[in-house]
């Protein structure tokens, strides 16, 4: 018999996803979404995750040709690094070791 499965819960095995710290992470995302300014036409919609950071990113069909979207999703626990991990996701390329060093200091207040 066929069986469909619903929903699997991974564990979050890395421990800098997550973090207890109080900070609104909906806006750090935000500071470093501008920060990094993703490449090209890009629109990116930021909304709270449940589970672990995720970045979603297809293209937009129906717009002009290289138009891209994304989906940023922050969970109530998610650490900086996490967060600016899942940002530089969207679009930086050799630069990325201090990218993240400029993300994490710079849009830490």
């Amino acid at each position: 018999m066929p069986r469909i499965e619903l929903e699997r819960l991974e564990e979050i095995d890395d421990p800098t996803q997550s973090s207890a710290e109080s900070f609104d992470r909906i806006a750090f995302a935000e500071r470093a979404l501008a920060l990094v300014r993703p490449a090209g036409p890009i629109r990116v919609a930021i909304c709270e995750g449940s589970r672990r950071v995720r970045v979603q990113a297809g293209r937009q069909w129906g717009g002009a040709h290289g138009e891209r979207w994304a989906i940023l999703s922050v969970p109530g626990n998610a650490s900086r690094r996490a967060i600016a991990n899942a940002v530089l996701e969207l679009g930086v390329g050799a630069t990325r070791a201090w990218a993240l060093d400029v993300l994490i200091d710079g849009c830490g207040s």
